[in-house]
């Protein structure tokens, strides 16, 4: 039995030693706050870049759109183009074809500013080209210019489908989801930010009370050890003291292990070092008023991007149902220009005399039988939009109710707070006050270890609390995307945030 307890005994020092010389490093580290995380978070992690980037590909689209209101200018032109080939001649005089030899040379150039007329669907442009031609195969090789000084036309679908006054609606809507998209990309990520920064704060606090728990087991190991040489405790509590210095050991070796995943998935993510030594500052005792519920439910309303996606795929719906509606009947298209040309074996002469040129021409297309597939694709359409509306309906009430049940959980979190801040000093205290029983004598070793439990829990207590109430706070701001500390909505500051300028 003595041969056991040396064993004991010898163990609990070795580890002492190890811990002790641990606990003597003083290692220079980076104090974090939640704010700094979050600023870091925000603007270098991947999560970040990619929000920013998704918002850029709509932010382009949407120039895109918006360029189509402006005159189009296009050049078109052939430079050269040469043949050399037969081809199939009629002869009138035999009432017979034969194939010829030809050589030819061709070259054009055109100019044509286009304007679409938005509301109703068409366009109108002006244009202007010239061409030239040269038939080496005729004797005198012949050649001609003819030109188009300038042309004015107009083209109009007749009672089809206006695509443009529907993405009048879609697409600036489609835009502003995109913006609001970004900021609760970005607010989510603030939220994945506090739970990682509290994991690895948990981490931290549990490493540190392992850290304290050894030296307590060790310095309450050594008082033992005194009180046991002059028969004050019995062996059996001597041993439950030795005991405690191996657990309070491993402890200290698996929160060692928890911290260094912790701070992995935590660098990780704010995309730094990972040799990066950070040490972070638990928050303060928040002191935000309470939330209304029915004020953050007008904020969502307002601000989160799901209402408008909402309103979005309602709207391309429709369009959807309408488009189909259209195409199922006949259609007409309307074209009309008018302007000038003329042809020339000269270039100046292709400019001379000008003749009037005007064309007008009306194209219809009329379904007679295909077999039901246009009403299908209405039917489609149309069921289409109301299992939309329905959708949208479910979805909206399940946003509401997270809401309201996010706010209720933030509401109660700070006076948990202030229960489990009270509850650590009481248990501190506590644990103190045992200790120094223990060494007069008046409290045995259970006593202790269940005041040492009871700080631990106290402790692991308020850090889950204070958890509780920043995540709750994180994510009400990404529901409502509202900045409740400042008074005002996050989408605000967008242009100044965001602006496309600056990048």
């Amino acid at each position: 039995m003595n041969k056991i307890y040396n064993k004991i005994a010898l163990t609990a020092l070795v580890i002492c030693g190890v811990w002790s010389g641990v606990m003597s490093q003083s290692l220079e580290k980076t104090k974090m706050t939640l704010a700094d995380a979050i600023t870091i978070a925000t603007d270098s992690s991947l999560a970040a870049f990619s929000a920013r980037n998704t918002y850029l590909a709509s932010y382009w689209e949407y120039r895109t759109y918006k360029a189509q209101d402006l005159p189009q200018l296009n050049l078109s032109s052939t430079p050269v183009s040469y043949n050399q080939n037969f081809v199939s001649r009629y002869i009138s005089e035999t009432n017979t074809e034969e194939y010829r030899a030809q050589q030819t040379l061709n070259s054009s150039i055109g100019l044509t500013v286009k304007q679409q007329i938005r509301p109703l669907g068409g366009s109108v442009y002006i244009s202007t080209d010239l061409a030239y031609y040269k038939n080496f195969s005729l004797s005198e090789n012949e050649q001609q210019f003819s030109s188009t000084p300038v042309k004015i036309g107009y083209t109009q679908p007749l009672f089809g489908y206006n695509e443009f006054r529907w993405d009048k609606k879609i697409q600036p809507l489609k835009y502003e989801v995109a913006k609001k998209n970004l900021l609760y990309s970005v607010e989510t990520i603030s939220e994945k930010v506090t739970d990682l920064f509290f994991a690895l704060i948990s981490a931290q606090t549990s490493y540190q009370m392992a850290l304290t728990d050894m030296k307590n087991a060790d310095s309450l190991c050594v008082m033992g050890r005194q009180r046991y040489d002059i028969a004050s405790i019995s062996k059996a509590d001597m041993l439950t003291l030795e005991l405690d210095v191996l657990n309070a050991g491993n402890t200290l070796e698996n929160s060692r292990l928890s911290l260094k995943r912790a701070k992995f998935n935590y660098l990780s993510y704010l995309n730094l070092p990972e040799s990066t030594d950070v040490e972070l500052i638990l928050p303060d005792i928040p002191t935000n008023d309470k939330i209304d519920p029915q004020q953050a439910l007008e904020y969502t309303m307002t601000n989160n991007p799901k209402v408008q996606e909402f309103k979005q795929k309602e709207l391309q719906a429709k369009a959807n149902v309408q488009r189909a509606k259209i195409e199922s009947r006949f259609s007409a298209n309307l074209n009309a220009s008018v302007g000038f040309n003329q042809v020339a074996y000269d270039f100046t002469g292709a400019y001379r005399d000008l003749r009037r040129q005007d064309m007008i021409y009306l194209t219809l297309s009329i379904p007679i039988l295909d077999w039901g597939i246009a009403r299908g694709k209405y039917n489609t359409a149309l069921s289409n939009y109301q299992v939309i509306k329905v959708s949208n309906q479910q979805d909206k009430i399940s946003l509401e109710q997270e809401v309201i049940m996010t706010v209720s959980e933030f509401n109660i979190q700070q006076s948990l707070i202030n229960t489990a801040s009270r509850a650590l000093v009481l248990a501190r205290e506590a644990y103190q006050n045992t200790v120094q029983r223990f060494k007069i004598g008046e409290a045995d070793v259970n006593a202790i270890s269940l005041a040492l439990q009871r700080q631990n829990t106290a402790q692991t207590s308020y850090v889950t609390a204070l958890k509780n109430y920043w995540e709750s706070y994180a994510k009400i701001r990404r529901l409502t995307l509202y900045d409740y500390a400042k008074g005002r909505s996050i989408a605000d500051d967008f242009d100044k945030v965001y602006s496309i300028s600056k990048r």
